[in-house]
């Protein structure tokens, strides 16, 4: 428990300096090193600017800058949830969901796909 107190407040300091420092003002933010070495955007590149514009409550120009969100986004939240849960059945079943093969597949073969198709069409 104190773990998991301990990572939600890292993640609350990390989303307080994401919301008060535009990343693209601001030299010092981290860069992407997958752009930085080949020119290529890579999967998650645009998330620190998305996250920043989501957090100003601007959702459509969040996902502007990595479409790949739309699918990660709603994902991610599912597998907080799960692992918050109080232990039981429900938490297994989600978790088997979520975990399943196929839904991991799917998950890889759409960050690919996302990482040639953002490259080839310059998105």
């Amino acid at each position: 428990m104190k773990k998991t107190l301990l990572y939600i407040l890292l993640i609350i300091i990390g989303l307080g300096i994401l919301y008060m420092f535009n990343p693209i003002e601001y030299k010092w933010m981290p860069h992407c090193v997958v752009k930085q070495l080949t020119g290529l955007s890579c999967p998650g590149c645009g998330l620190m600017r998305a996250t920043y514009t989501a957090l100003h409550g601007h959702f459509a120009e969040a996902f502007s800058y990595n479409y790949w969100l739309l699918l990660t986004v709603p994902y991610v939240i599912a597998l907080i949830a799960q692992r918050l849960m109080p232990s039981g059945r429900l938490k297994s079943r989600v978790g088997q969901v979520l975990e399943h093969r196929y839904m991991l597949g799917f998950y890889i073969i759409t960050f690919l796909a996302w990482f040639v198709i953002r490259n080839i069409y310059d998105l």
